[in-house]
């Protein structure tokens, strides 16, 4: 349908078209800009940043995260289960596997993940990992031998300055992601499974 405005013919289909297209761009620009706020507020969390890694990565936190994998499987474990916030997942393009009572395996070309809130554990292991997580818990990360991608650690963005972040370590290390949470002694260690 078109409609004539003066001399000029407008498609509205066209119209709707760009403002779907706006809407969804900034449908997906909301949580990266309500995980920066989270950081922000939250003192004593730590932040992991990493960019195009080929390899496999653990973290079991209490907070967020959001990232995408060009290929693989990502393994999500709902730690609060009974809290309002819950994964969401888009992407998959093979059948879920469950583990236990709450975890879910995604597999898939382009999947994209966002867990806000709670805890939760994460496995991912592929290439094309884009992830940035803010919170307190530990983590295990391993990259490929040939081009492993870029991480940081309560630092850099490795997107906006990977001049600043180091390649992921053949050989798998742990880390601490923030401090631990007031009264707790001993912080979480993540198994390599």
């Amino acid at each position: 349908m078109n409609l004539t405005l003066g001399t000029r013919r407008v498609s509205i289909l066209r119209t709707m078209r760009k403002a779907l297209v706006i809407v969804s761009l900034l449908a997906l620009a909301l949580p990266v800009a309500g995980l920066g706020a989270l950081a922000a507020k939250r003192i004593g969390e730590g932040t992991l940043s990493i960019e195009d890694g080929r390899g496999k990565v653990i973290v079991q936190a209490r907070g967020g995260a959001i990232g995408r994998l060009e290929r693989g499987t990502v393994r999500i474990f709902d730690l609060t289960p009974n809290d309002a916030n819950v994964p969401v997942v888009s992407g998959d393009d093979r059948p879920l596997k469950f583990f236990g009572a709450n975890g879910i395996e995604y597999a898939g070309v382009g999947l994209r993940f966002r867990i806000i809130g709670g805890g939760f554990r994460i496995v991912i292991e592929g290439r094309g990992i884009d992830l940035s997580v803010v919170g307190r818990g530990a983590g295990l990360i391993r990259g490929e031998t040939l081009e492993p991608g870029l991480y940081s650690l309560e630092g850099s963005d490795c997107r906006s300055r990977p001049a600043t972040c180091d390649p992921l370590p053949e050989i798998a290390k742990r880390f601490q992601l923030g401090g631990p949470e007031q009264g707790e002694k001993n912080p979480v260690r993540p198994t390599a499974g």
